[in-house]
């Protein structure tokens, strides 16, 4: 009876383990909790392309050397001719496109400091013109010219991190560039003056006194802009530059003297450019 007992004892536990055992089978298993997404951080380097549009609208202002240039530029160098203007401006505009690459130190959460470089072909020109009239249908006239052929920066930048992937920033620093001014006038008619030693000779309807200067020239920009953090990796921008790399003087001399003035010194007048412009552009970068 003892062993009969103990027996049928096991029995039900057995039973009951095994249904223990067929229930947590069939109970769905409970996953790991996942993993929290990565902060991202701006922190590093990166380098990448950009491309956009530039823009200017600066003044050329137009100054005597000599009493010959003072009487073309007053109007009294030629019968009945009208005062030049002295001063007009000239819209130039291209499009630019380039390089760029940084370092970024992001501090704490919402700040960021950084130095960043880049370069840029540009397609720049612009050229305007005055005339001036001499009286019965004839004209004289100056023409002005502005290029931008490159430029490139050295720049720091500062911003504020308005959400962990949007950036706004502020930049400026060094700026260069390749940049060609250019001036002429021409005779529409045939022409010639010597006053006070200084004389200039114009065929009829053909430039008769020109200069141009074309050089690497340095200066300052400043701007701003927005970047978006796309993931660890990837960022897209838009920026706003103004870029300052001076002024030039260019001396606008005449081809020849008058006919009956042999000795004379060539006349000639100062055209002064501001070699400045406006950038907008869009970035993508690529975070080590």
């Amino acid at each position: 009876m003892r062993n009969k007992l103990i027996s049928s004892l096991a029995g039900v536990v057995f039973s009951f383990a095994a249904s223990g055992l067929a229930v947590a089978a069939d109970m769905p298993v409970k996953a790991p909790p996942a993993a929290p997404a990565p902060v991202p951080t701006w922190t590093g380097f990166y380098g990448g392309i950009e491309f956009g549009g530039a823009w200017s609208d600066e003044a050329v202002n137009y100054s005597a050397n000599d009493p010959a240039s003072a009487g073309f530029l007053n109007g009294t160098i030629f019968p009945g001719q009208q005062p030049m203007p002295t001063s007009y401006r000239i819209p130039q505009s291209g499009a630019v496109g380039g390089f760029e690459a940084g370092y970024n130190w992001q501090a704490g959460s919402n700040w960021l400091l950084g130095i960043e470089t880049d370069f840029s072909f540009a397609g720049m020109n612009g050229h305007a013109s005055a005339t001036s009239s001499v009286g019965s249908g004839f004209t004289v006239t100056t023409t002005a010219e502005q290029s931008t052929d490159w430029y490139g920066t050295i720049r720091g930048r500062a911003g504020w991190l308005a959400t962990p992937n949007l950036l706004l920033f502020g930049s400026g620093g060094f700026a260069y560039g390749r940049v060609a001014d250019s001036a002429n006038f021409q005779g529409g008619f045939f022409g010639f003056a010597t006053i006070g030693g200084f004389s200039l000779s114009c065929p009829a309807i053909a430039v008769c006194m020109a200069g141009a200067s074309s050089a690497i020239r340095t200066g300052w920009t400043a701007g701003g802009g927005l970047e978006w953090l796309l993931d660890q990796h990837w960022s897209a921008k838009v920026e706003y530059q103004f870029v300052d790399l001076g002024s030039e003087t260019v001396r606008v001399t005449a081809f020849a003297v008058a006919p009956n003035a042999p000795g004379a010194a060539l006349a000639s007048f100062n055209a002064a450019f501001h070699d400045r412009f406006n950038v907008v552009r869009l970035g993508l970068n690529y975070h080590f």
